[in-house]
């Protein structure tokens, strides 16, 4: 994503992000390791235009993205009843953090 200059916006919370791994699983395999019910909040997410992506083409903006500078997967604002305070965003070299849309 970030090679190409792409940025989820408001990706579905409680989805398993692309590159995480499930404890059960040694290594991820990608939209595989989807569970069915993450499968159809993510297709739905995709079916009522929640999810975009967004195109960066700044060429200081894409360097930051590259460098892990900036987010390259943004979640969407957690729910009221969640623990968190604010969303994950996961950056190009696989770091996270809960620093992302406020709920």
């Amino acid at each position: 994503l970030a090679r190409r200059g792409y940025v989820l916006q408001h990706y579905p919370e409680n989805v398993l992000m692309p590159g995480e791994k499930r404890d059960t699983l040694i290594r991820s395999k990608g939209i595989h390791d989807l569970s069915l019910r993450e499968c159809q909040v993510f297709a739905n997410a995709l079916k009522n235009n929640l999810l975009t992506v967004k195109t960066i083409t700044r060429q200081r903006a894409l360097a930051h993205l590259m460098a892990s500078r900036s987010p390259v997967i943004i979640e969407e604002a957690p729910a009221s009843h969640s623990m968190h305070k604010h969303g994950r965003r996961w950056y190009a070299n696989g770091r996270s953090d809960r620093q992302g849309l406020p709920r």
